[in-house]
């Protein structure tokens, strides 16, 4: 959700009350102040849609037969679509052990009966603008996280993340044995392309490959911009056979790629290993040095690693 969309929207507020005059009088004064309104009968019915329709807070009545106030909240903080959504109390017990008893099953606030209209537009109100103060930090933490794995250009994953992830699947691949096989490529004559065409066009053709490469993959596969044209895909779970036909596929498409300078055309080549008993910077070093030779031997191709 972007953040001007986070401001915009209406907050929507689900009251839970099984005296229906309570829910009529609460719906009310909370519409007028331009608040969505759901409405639940009893606590389990509570659970239930709040975990539906995730409400930006929650009115919830103490005093309820089968589940009570107290119980229904216990449920809501236990499951994890709706542990975060706060809550308000609607009691007339204003004894210091149930007020306590409400912070400590996970309440933000109560509000006693017979309520104050002004007291309940105020803490709601406090209670709303947390929540969406909360949700545009959510939001903003998502996107600096995502900043900080991310390629700036391609929107790939960026160097340290790839070879993070490649450190975990080594890792992996030692203590269980599961398969790994990694391929490295590399953008042929990109220098050619970038000083005849512009730096711009060399972004261009950047991007367009970095799609390209990204949606010849499965989803178990990753791929991350390794440096300059070059890029490191990972093949968890999967033997040279498997990592072979998917870079087949790769090339294939780049070099099927449509530019819109006549007569121009671009390749990639790579190098292909599976994961026998290296560390990581010998395993690069294999992909590496297999990508060399696919262009000593004429580029637009793939080296693989022989399996005896």
């Amino acid at each position: 959700m972007e953040k001007n969309e986070i401001y915009s929207r209406q907050p929507l507020i689900l009251i839970v009350d099984d005296t229906v005059k309570n829910l009529q009088v609460l719906g009310s004064v909370l519409k007028a102040e331009n608040y969505k309104i759901a409405i639940a009968t009893n606590g389990n019915q509570a659970v239930i849609t709040a975990n539906d329709i995730n409400p930006d807070l929650i009115l919830l009545d103490v005093m309820m037969p089968d589940l009570n106030g107290f119980d229904t909240c216990k449920k809501l903080k236990s499951i994890p679509g709706t542990s975060e959504i706060p809550v308000i109390f609607l009691t007339a017990k204003v004894e210091t052990e149930d007020i306590i008893e409400g912070f400590k099953v996970g309440a933000v606030d109560y509000i006693t009966k017979p309520f104050n209209t002004y007291e309940l537009k105020a803490r709601v109100k406090t209670h709303i603008e947390l929540k969406i103060s909360k949700d545009l930090l959510e939001q903003k933490n998502i996107v600096l996280k995502k900043l900080s794995i991310t390629d700036g250009l391609t929107g790939l994953f960026n160097h340290r993340y790839t070879t993070d992830a490649l450190s975990k699947l080594v890792e992996e691949n030692n203590r269980y044995k599961e398969l790994l096989s990694i391929a490295m490529i590399d953008i042929d004559n990109f220098k050619k392309a970038n000083d005849e065409y512009g730096h711009l066009f060399g972004d261009e053709v950047l991007v367009k490959i970095s799609n390209s490469i990204e949606g010849s993959l499965r989803k178990t596969d990753m791929v991350g911009r390794y440096g300059g044209e070059e890029f490191l895909v990972l093949f968890a779970h999967t033997g040279l056979k498997g990592a072979a036909e998917s870079v087949e596929r790769i090339i294939k498409n780049v070099e099927n790629l449509k530019w819109d300078k006549e007569g121009f055309k671009i390749t990639i080549s790579a190098g292909v290993c599976e994961k026998k008993d290296e560390d990581i910077s010998l395993l690069i070093k294999k992909a590496d040095d297999l990508l060399y030779a696919a262009k000593k031997r004429g580029k637009n191709r793939a080296e693989y690693q022989i399996i005896l």
